[in-house]
This record gives C-alpha cells, sequence and structure tokens, in this order.
C-alpha cells in the first residue's frame, strides 16, 4: 500500500479512496497499527483537513481516512497504556494499547529491524511462520523505486507496562507499507543552480540506503564519483578517515542527528561554510554547530525553530536557493554603494587638495560639499541598492569568508576614477578663471562638473565587469528615477534666484553645460574602456577566491 494523502502545507487529499480496510482483516490490521502506534493528528483548520507531526506518520492516518477505518473511533477505542517512542538507535516506535479485554503490543519502524523482532507473520487472517528473507527482500525492493519502507508488527500482550525487552521479540508482522514522498518539481532544479553556484549538497536522511540512494539520485544530489554512506559505516570511522572522504559523500543513509553534527563538524573542519536543514528536537545541536541553520516552518518544532538562524515558512528547498541568489545580489549591491561612495568622495577631497597644491583658489564652498554628500550622493546610493543581479554573480563559487569587501580591480578603479574626476574639475575650474569668469561662476561650473561626475560613475558603478551597455540602460529603474531627480534637483539650486545665494551658484549657459557634460562623462568612458580591455585580456576577478 502506498500514503501519498497530503500535500506539502499539511492540507490532507482524501479525493481518491483506497479499498474499504473492513472487507480485508489483514489490511484493517495493517492500518490499525499505523493508527495507533502514531502521534500525528488529523485535524480541521479553516475549512481544510490537515495533519499536524510527523510527515510520515501523517501518511499512515490519510491512508487509514482513505480506507474508512476512523481514526478517532479507534482512537478512541483502543486506549493506548504506555509507550516507548521511536530514537534513531532504536529504529522502531512501540505503543501497549486495550483490545476488546485484551491489550496487545504494536509496533512500526525500519523493516531491518522489526523484521528481525518478529517470529510469524499475518497471512489471510492467520497467522504463520514468518518467511524473514521474502520480507527483506520486498523491503530492499521498495526501497530501491524510492519509497520509505516501514514494517508494521504486533503482539497480544497481558503485561500493563512496556519494556524493549518485552517487545523486541516474538512479534508477529503485519506487513509492509511503502510511503512515496515524490520531490517537488523544483527541487532538481534547485539543486542545480546550487551546484552551478558552487554549493555542494549533501543528503543525510534516516532513510534505507537504496530509497535515500534513488531520492538523492533523482534530484541530482548524488553524483558519479560520489558515494552513499551508512550511519553504521560512519560509526566505524575514525575523524581522519571520514576527513578523506567527507567531500566525496553525498548521501548519508540511517544517519542519526549525532551523526548530522559529525558531519557538520568534519566539514567545518575542511574550511566549508555549512548550512544545516532540521526540523526535529534532536536536529537543534546540528543546527546550532552549522555556520546557518535552516528549520522547517511546517514541519520543524519549536525548539529547531529557535535554534535555527533561519526559518522556511514553505518547507520547499528551493527557497535555500533563492535565499542565496537574494543574499548574492544584496551583498554585491553593497559592495557597488561602497566603490560609488568611495570613488565620488575621494574624487571630492583631491579635487580640492589638489587646488591647494598648484595655488588655485578653494573650488567647492562647504555647503556645496554637504549638498553633494547629502542630496546628490543619496539617490544614487539608494537606487543601486535595487540593482538587478548579475547572472556572472549567482553562478560563481562562493566567495571566501575573509575575503576583502572590494576586489582588486575596485580597488584600482577608485583613484582611477578620483584623479579624473579631480581633474576634470579643475580643468574646467581654471578654464573658467583663466577666460575671465568670476569666482561665482567658477565654483559653480566645479560645483556643477562634480555632480555630473557622480551621476555618471553611477552607471560605472552598477557592474564591476560587464558594460552599462550590457546591463541595459533602463534596467534599474530606480537608479534612472534617481540621477533625474537629482539633475533636477542641481537645476533648481542654479536656476531658481531664492536658492542660489545659499549654494553661491549662478546661471550657466549651453556652452558651459556642453563642456560640463562632455568633460564628466569621461569617466564613463574611461571605466568602460578599462572594462573591455580587461575583458579582453581575460584579467576579471574570478569570483570565489581569496583576494
Amino acid at each position: 500500500m502506498t500514503g501519498t494523502g497530503y500535500q506539502p502545507d499539511g492540507e490532507v487529499l482524501l479525493d481518491k479512496k483506497m479499498v474499504d480496510a473492513s472487507s480485508d482483516p489483514d489490511l484493517n490490521m495493517l492500518l490499525t497499527i499505523g493508527v495507533l502506534a502514531n502521534d500525528a493528528r488529523l485535524t480541521r483548520q479553516d475549512g481544510r483537513r490537515k495533519v499536524i507531526g510527523d510527515p510520515t506518520e501523517g501518511a499512515l492516518l490519510v491512508a487509514a481516512e482513505k480506507a474508512n477505518l476512523g481514526i478517532h473511533r479507534l482512537r478512541h477505542g483502543h486506549r493506548r497504556l504506555a509507550e516507548i517512542p521511536f530514537e534513531s538507535d532504536r529504529q522502531y516506535m512501540a505503543t501497549l494499547n486495550q483490545f476488546d479485554g485484551h491489550t496487545a503490543i504494536l509496533v512500526k519502524g525500519a523493516p531491518g529491524r522489526v523484521v528481525g523482532m518478529c517470529s510469524s507473520q499475518l497471512q489471510a487472517s492467520r497467522t504463520e511462520p514468518l518467511d524473514a528473507q521474502e520480507a527483506l527482500a520486498e523491503a530492499h525492493r521498495l526501497a530501491s523505486q524510492g519509497y520509505r519502507v516501514l514494517a508494521l508488527a504486533y503482539k497480544p500482550s497481558e503485561e500493563t507496562r512496556l519494556t524493549p525487552s518485552l517487545v523486541e521479540q516474538g512479534l508477529i508482522l503485519a506487513g509492509l507499507v511503502a510511503i512515496i514522498d515524490p520531490p517537488r518539481e523544483e527541487a532538481a532544479q534547485a539543486v542545480a543552480d546550487c551546484r552551478r553556484a558552487g554549493v555542494n549538497v549533501a543528503m543525510v536522511t534516516g532513510d534505507h540506503r537504496e530509497t535515500a540512494a534513488t531520492i538523492a539520485t533523482q534530484l541530482g544530489i548524488l553524483r558519479p564519483g560520489h558515494q552513499v554512506l551508512t550511519g553504521r559505516e560512519l560509526q566505524a570511522m575514525s575523524d581522519r578517515e571520514l576527513d578523506r572522504i567527507v567531500e566525496r559523500v553525498s548521501v548519508y543513509a540511517r544517519a542519526t542527528p549525532e551523526h548530522k553534527l559529525r558531519i557538520v563538524h568534519r566539514l567545518k573542519a575542511k574550511g566549508h561554510v555549512v548550512a544545516v536543514t532540521g526540523d526535529g528536537v534532536n536536529d537543534a545541536p546540528a543546527l546550532r554547530a552549522a555556520d546557518i541553520g535552516v528549520a522547517m516552518g511546517i514541519t520543524g518544532t519549536d525548539v529547531s525553530k529557535e535554534t535555527a538562524d533561519m526559518v522556511l515558512a514553505d518547507d520547499n528547498f528551493a527557497t535555500i536557493f533563492a535565499a542565496i541568489e537574494e543574499g548574492r545580489i544584496v551583498f554585491e549591491n553593497i559592495r557597488k554603494v561602497i566603490f560609488f561612495l568611495l570613488s565620488t568622495n575621494a574624487g571630492e577631497v583631491l579635487t580640492v587638495l589638489a587646488a591647494l597644491l598648484v595655488g588655485l583658489p578653494v573650488p567647492l564652498v562647504p555647503v556645496q560639499i554637504l549638498w553633494m554628500n547629502l542630496v546628490t550622493d543619496s539617490a544614487p546610493v539608494i537606487a543601486l541598492g535595487f540593482e538587478p543581479g548579475e547572472r556572472e554573480f549567482l553562478l560563481r563559487p562562493p566567495r571566501h569568508p575573509k575575503s576583502e569587501m572590494l576586489s582588486r580591480t575596485l580597488q584600482w578603479r577608485i583613484p582611477l576614477v578620483a584623479a579624473l574626476m579631480a581633474a576634470g574639475t579643475l580643468g574646467l575650474f581654471a578654464l573658467e578663471l583663466h577666460s575671465g569668469s568670476g569666482p561665482e561662476v567658477a565654483r559653480t561650473v566645479a560645483f556643477t562638473t562634480l555632480v555630473m561626475f557622480q551621476f555618471f560613475n553611477a552607471l560605472n558603478a552598477r557592474s564591476e565587469n560587464q558594460s552599462v551597455l550590457a546591463r541595459g540602460l533602463l534596467s534599474n529603474r530606480q537608479l534612472n528615477l534617481g540621477l533625474a531627480a537629482g539633475l533636477l534637483l542641481q537645476l533648481a539650486v542654479i536656476y531658481i534666484p531664492g536658492i542660489q545665494p545659499i549654494l553661491y551658484t549662478t546661471p550657466l549657459d549651453a556652452t558651459r553645460w556642453g563642456l560640463i557634460i562632455a568633460v564628466s562623462a569621461s569617466v564613463l568612458v574611461a571605466v568602460e574602456l578599462e572594462k573591455l580591455a580587461r575583458r579582453s585580456l581575460g584579467a576579471i576577478d574570478r569570483p570565489g577566491r581569496r583576494q
């Protein structure tokens, strides 16, 4: 039987009925065990049926509901007297329930464990000697098809308490349950995107080796040359032995939370930045030890959510890649803002210092510098934060955690831009003074030239390596609006009489505007040529390396 009864958000789908369990006593017993040895709940929320609890246990409840078994009636009529909760090292859960004047032990767990605890099996409403080899072979066959397989068993008991020694012998195998949890359509694409972005994905699961390997292959996690490691094999390895292969292991099957924690430590010891997903209480140590702990928002426990650094509201792996993508865009945009601010401010400082060194009057008054830093700088800075992501950065290897914020290219480009801004501004300033214009006109020209330099440099800052034409002149609407607003404000301080005395400006004619635009655009032309030369020579800083 299979139990694929509800969607990833927990909503139950009950439109497809299974065979009525009342007509098949063996199926009735199998489903009864699945309902009673079960801690999940089937509830109604906002007019929809939903499962609260472990997804695997939820599938068993949905299967029983589809078979018209009556979950609430069963649980009310067969009260639980005692239980042994599931633990990874034990690999089963057991309960002691009332059954019409007597009690029975009900067990569900891993086939390899539960079958070994059975001495007989249920067949056509009768018990007969167990063919353990056949049962395990069937479990292996189902697991190799990607099913999560559980073995369900029981035995009558007169005991009033439950102990492992009482449970682990003489059980009657009721049957196997195969549960398919098909990967989401977007999961395989997300794994492929992670790999292209230099992020390696490994699966750590409690599932059978064959089940884990099949699902991992479907998702593209298990690649040629990589291997599957079981928890038992991992346990037998020393840290040194594990270190030699940990980077080539894509799947850890039958793994416990303790194994997950050890894997995190070994990967971190190899210098990797590790993100771990988890949903259970026992996952908390691994979530805390990881560089980034990711908890499941739907199926996750409160402990895992409180421990994690990030919670997935939709329990979707593709959301993790979306977060990586968004994080890279944000980081690159921060770099662009820093480059813009450093280069333009360096240009302003160099302009004033150079004027003093060559004996020219001061080309800017303090209020003009304040205007540039608070007004005309602000619009491009804010707009660069909305710059669309570059494919180059989305598909590159991760940057080294200790790499510098600015690449060598940007570090070299800052003085280049500053020198061009200072030379162009002082050139026009000196030209105005030499031609007989008054200091107020010359300062207005120098002031406006620096502002226009900033605007053209904002276009440079949009990409470290790509041409502004390749980025698309209209692709960042916020930047275009910001530059337009900045230009209007600059025109206002030049041409509105009431503002002119405040910033010591005077109106400029078309000829001067032509010179200002031609000179200030030189910073865009120069950086575009520098980018072209670097691309032609292949001298591009390769992201991801330690710089």
